[in-house]
C-alpha cells in the first residue's frame, strides 16, 4: 500500500518533466565615482528655470538659492513643476576662509538658433565671503534671474556661467 501511494504521488512529477527550468538575463549599468583633491569646487546640479509659457508681455523668471522656489512675473507662467539653483560643493580646510565671485552674468540661446535670453542677476545662497565646515565642506548655491521676452520663441535654451572660489 506505501509503495503503490509513492507511486501516485511521484507519477505525475515524473511526467511533468523538469520542475521550473532556469532563465537568465545580463544587463550592464553604469557606475561612476569621483574623487576630489582639497581646494576643489564641484558642480552638482544646473541652475534651470523650468519649462515656461512666454505670453505677450515680457516677464522674470526668479529660482531662489536657498530653497529652489520658483516665481515668476510678467507675462510667463511657470508650466507644471521645475527649477532649481545650481549646487556645487567646495572642499578645503576646516574652517578655510573662502571668497566667491562670478564671470559674466550669462545669456541662454535657443538650440537651433532663433532666440536668446539674458540672465539678469545670479544670487548665492549667502555671502561672497564665507567659512567652510569643520569637515572643510560648503553646500554653495547658486539661483538667478532670467528676463523672457514678449512671445518668446519656443524651443530649449542653454547658457553657461562661471563661479570661483578663492581660498585663503
Amino acid at each position: 500500500m506505501k509503495r503503490e501511494l509513492f507511486w501516485a504521488i511521484l507519477a505525475p512529477a515524473l511526467a511533468a518533466g523538469p520542475v521550473g527550468a532556469a532563465h537568465a538575463a545580463d544587463e550592464s549599468a553604469d557606475s561612476e565615482a569621483v574623487i576630489v583633491t582639497p581646494l576643489s569646487l564641484v558642480n552638482t546640479s544646473d541652475l534651470e528655470f523650468g519649462t515656461l509659457l512666454a505670453g505677450p508681455t515680457a516677464g522674470t523668471v526668479v529660482i531662489n538659492p536657498n530653497n529652489d522656489a520658483r516665481s515668476v512675473t510678467g507675462g510667463v507662467t511657470a508650466a507644471g513643476s521645475g527649477g532649481q539653483a545650481a549646487q556645487f560643493w567646495t572642499y578645503g580646510g576646516p574652517r578655510q576662509f573662502i571668497y566667491v565671485t562670478r564671470g559674466p552674468l550669462p545669456v541662454l540661446d535657443r538650440v537651433g538658433g532663433g532666440g536668446s535670453m539674458a540672465v539678469s542677476q545670479l544670487t548665492l545662497n549667502g555671502s561672497v565671503f564665507r567659512y567652510l565646515s569643520n569637515a572643510g565642506l560648503l553646500d554653495l548655491r547658486v539661483g538667478g534671474r532670467l528676463q523672457v521676452g514678449a512671445n518668446q520663441a519656443p524651443g530649449i535654451y542653454e547658457g553657461d556661467f562661471q563661479i570661483t572660489v578663492t581660498y585663503f
